[in-house]
């Protein structure tokens, strides 16, 4: 299955494992908790998914690469405690606690978390001494005679032998207390994901064009070759940092994360024609509704691939500026609650700044425990507020703060109508340039999947994307009826 299946895959079986019955005693008794063993090459994302399960179902996670582990760093020390036995006294060994089974009860103790996940990486690389007592693990969540914390459900992972040469085969015993979930790469799952996590749109529109480099493992004449969806994505955060600072993007910088020499050649010519696209198109103008007709026939004679780069690009601009409108109507959809909720001691005279400083605290604080994507949220709000730190004048620091809160919503008002206008001259052009064809389908339908836009339409709508949808929607189904007639010979 693909990743995004195994996501959902491991989500419900948490679910499962964490379902209690009407005396609070987990349903699935422990022995029967399988712990799921994620089989997969290396970078599909194995390790990525478990931080997404962690934060969408508000449980800890304790991480571990197996590879680093030796006997005693796994099971603990031994240390020799007197006991009594009949009346006597004798010196036995015991362990001290697990580094791992200790970093679930930290885990515990800082996020306050008492349920979560333990995953446990490169599984099947375990050296040979502490392999002996992973069965006892797999099956009793036991190392070291010390038990992980009720409400901790085990997800391991790990990579087939051909991709590995450290990874020794698990015998019948142990697989036969795994949960085997096989995980197989697939661009459409990673684009999903490329798509929420904001992966660079000229890679996405690359990888469109060319999905077959999208995974490649291999061994050529030039030896072992790795391009893997980690490698993009990796990939992607170095070219957004490029493009900020100008530096420039060479087949040199390709060819350290994408080790196929051609799909790095490929991708970095590509790369520098997508950037010259921009230009030749002069995207800024066509986003405000400027194009001539020498625009529109350079676009009707381009080749597919120039098409499908210059959709991608004229998506790239819109949906930077509808995640800014999300991003900030969150931000101060978090103000006003604030401001609400604080109103009693905020309205009475005071210093405004004095004051602010003090929410801006509180948001900082919140922004650290708050999951990766939220915390972006907490981001644009204090880069919000430290505009305001000149602008507070008034009577109490609620009155100074609602009427910068005022003057913000009025510019979030400007922009989104702006963003909504761009999105209408995006569908008006790819129309007047291309009909009712993949072009407009295909910014359809990132439009309709991309988490950006989905947030941005379903909280201020846009009348051209709803018509465009339903037009093209129609004009298929006009297509598939006209084809189904002609297949009957009536026509």
């Amino acid at each position: 299955m693909d990743i995004a299946s195994a996501k959902q895959q491991i989500k419900n079986t948490v679910q499962i494992y964490l379902q209690k019955d009407a005396l609070g005693r987990y349903r699935l008794p422990l022995v029967h908790q399988r712990p799921i063993f994620l089989l997969g090459a290396p970078g599909l994302g194995k390790t990525a998914i478990m931080q997404q399960v962690a934060d969408e179902m508000g449980l800890g996670l304790v991480s571990y690469s197996m590879t680093h582990h030796t006997r005693q760093s796994a099971l603990g020390l031994p240390v020799i405690v007197e006991k009594e036995y009949g009346g006597k006294h004798y010196q036995v060994s015991e362990y001290t606690m697990s580094e791992i089974i200790a970093s679930v009860y930290d885990c515990m103790r800082t996020t306050g978390k008492t349920q979560g996940i333990l995953f446990l990486d490169e599984i099947n690389c375990v050296s040979e001494t502490l392999s002996p007592a992973m069965l006892l693990f797999l099956q009793y969540k036991v190392f070291g005679g010390h038990q992980i914390p009720e409400g901790w459900v085990v997800v391991t992972a790990g990579n087939p032998p051909r991709f590995n040469k450290s990874v020794r085969e698990f015998d019948a015993a142990t697989r036969d207390r795994l949960k085997v979930i096989e995980v197989e790469p697939s661009y459409e799952a990673w684009k999903a994901y490329a798509l929420e996590h904001g992966v660079s749109r000229s890679v996405i529109s690359y990888l469109d064009i060319r999905p077959e480099d999208f995974y490649k493992v291999e061994t050529t004449v030039d030896g072992l070759t790795v391009v893997t969806p980690r490698a993009w994505e990796d990939l992607s955060e170095i070219l957004q940092y490029h493009e900020e600072l100008g530096l420039t993007v060479s087949v040199e910088l390709t060819t350290q994360y994408l080790q196929n020499k051609q799909v790095a050649r490929d991708f970095a010519i590509y790369y520098e024609l997508y950037q010259k696209y921009r230009q030749a198109y002069n995207i800024d103008a066509i986003l405000q509704g400027v194009w001539d007709e020498d625009v529109l026939t350079q676009a009707r004679s381009a080749k597919m691939d120039e098409r499908m780069s210059l959709v991608s690009l004229l998506l790239e601009a819109v949906f930077l500026q509808m995640e800014r409108c999300t991003l900030r109507h969150d931000a101060l959809r978090l103000i006003v609650a604030a401001l609400k909720s604080q109103r009693g001691m905020l309205d009475v005279p005071g210093d405004a700044l004095t004051a602010l400083a003090g929410l801006e605290d509180n948001w900082r604080a919140e922004a650290n425990k708050a999951p990766a994507a939220r915390q972006k949220v907490y981001l644009d709000l204090l880069s919000l507020t430290a505009q305001w730190h000149g602008e507070l004048s008034g009577s109490t620091p609620f009155a100074a703060l609602k009427a910068c809160y005022q003057r913000s919503v009025a510019d979030l008002q400007a922009e989104v109508a702006e963003t909504q206008k761009k999105l209408g001259d995006l569908l008006h052009f790819l129309q007047e340039a291309f009909g009712k064809g993949t072009e407009l389908s295909m910014a359809v339908n990132d439009l309709t999947v991309a988490p950006v836009a989905t947030a941005f339409l379903g909280q201020f709508l846009s009348t051209d994307y709803f018509a465009a949808s339903r037009d093209l929607l129609l004009h298929r189904q006009s297509e598939q009826l006209l084809h189904q007639i002609d297949l009957t010979g009536l026509v």
